[in-house]
């Protein structure tokens, strides 16, 4: 979700033809990963614990991953 916003902020910065547009669509993608890392990953841990940390090793950060899968 965070790196398709990123993505579609700096597409449309990109369209309208705006340097400072795009500089403000790589401000978000830098805010939220910040914020993920700082704040809401240490809130899941503390929330759900081993579960949530199970989790994390097995989903990508950020680019997802479109190899094999086990379910």
């Amino acid at each position: 979700m965070t790196l398709g916003t990123a993505i579609f902020y700096l597409g449309v910065a990109i369209w309208l033809g705006s340097f400072s547009a795009v500089g403000l669509g790589l401000v978000y993608p830098v805010g939220i990963l910040v914020y993920i890392k700082l704040i809401e990953e240490k809130e899941l841990e503390e929330r759900f614990g081993s579960e949530y940390l199970e989790y994390k090793k097995s989903t990508p950060f950020l680019i997802p991953s479109f190899g094999k899968r086990d379910y």
